[in-house]
């Protein structure tokens, strides 16, 4: 079979691939270019950089229904190659695609053309009242924190601050963070933060545990958890999520296979087989 790659021209489609892949490749439109086979386009790509995370060029595939007529194996060899040049070309550490599309025969034969799975993230509405926690009586001297807590110490707001990041850089270890100095990522942590509920668990001036929750529009988001151990988080979790529920009725958010504490605040409610499931595939050279 023979391939093309052009200038990408055809937006309006009509595409096979998830909508959520269609709206990254919108997002991301230059530099994007359209694969025809025979005449007919059967695909289309398109790279960026992720600013947080600029060590692996991000990409987005998309097919039409010509694409069923086709080799998958030699598409999906113009497609990697393709991606491949542009990411050396810029000198990257390699690429990766975060996509719904975690099992067609195109993405299969990317896999076996060296892209690997390396994370896998749920993105549920889970129902506050559905929690299932267990009473806890904290250790002496342990502290339950909210928001005013925090920002009314500037010892634990500094805690707080290089705790989250640590955490954060621990499970994106394939895919690394960029340094931040403290007054950069401040504000990621700190903006918007739900201001009733226990939030973190201190211990002295450390912070054994946190949970932390965005109200963002009107709605109440889910923004990452860690625990110096298991019982840490529990003993917070235990306060923090009847204290969400009293006041609001869902927690939306995203829970990865990389981030231990989020799948601890995950686990705590009942099994949510409609959350949507994302795949991070990546290639490193």
């Amino acid at each position: 079979m023979t391939f093309e790659v052009k200038p990408f021209v055809n937006a309006s489609g009509p595409w096979l691939s998830p909508q959520d892949d269609i709206a990254s490749f919108k997002a991301h439109l230059a530099g994007a270019e359209q694969v025809e086979c025979g005449g007919q386009v059967v695909a289309a790509l398109t790279t960026w950089r992720n600013p947080m995370h600029p060590f692996l060029l991000r990409f987005a595939t998309l097919t039409t229904p010509a694409a069923d007529r086709v080799s998958q194996s030699e598409l999906a060899d113009v497609l990697i190659t393709n991606v491949v040049a542009r990411a050396k070309q810029n000198g990257q550490r390699g690429l990766m695609a975060v996509t719904p599309d975690t099992m067609s025969p195109l993405r299969s034969a990317m896999v076996s053309r060296g892209l690997r799975r390396i994370r896998t993230t749920f993105q549920p509405q889970l129902r506050l009242q559905d929690a299932q926690t267990a009473p806890v009586t904290l250790a002496p001297g342990t502290k339950l924190l909210t928001q005013s807590d925090i920002l009314n110490s500037e010892v634990l707001t500094e805690a707080l601050i290089q705790t989250t990041y640590l955490a954060y850089q621990g499970r994106h270890a394939v895919d690394q963070v960029k340094p931040f100095a403290e007054k950069d990522w401040a504000p990621r942590i700190l903006t918007n933060l739900e201001p009733t509920a226990p939030l973190a668990l201190a211990q002295g001036e450390t912070i054994g545990a946190y949970c932390l929750t965005y109200l963002r529009h009107g709605h109440l988001e889910f923004g990452g958890a860690w625990g110096a151990d298991h019982g840490l988080l529990d003993g917070l979790l235990a306060y923090t999520l009847p204290a969400l529920a009293s006041r609001y009725d869902t927690l939306a958010g995203a829970f990865s296979d990389t981030d231990e504490g989020g799948l601890q605040v995950y686990m705590t409610f009942p099994d949510q087989p409609d959350a949507k499931e994302l795949g991070a595939f990546a290639l490193l050279f």
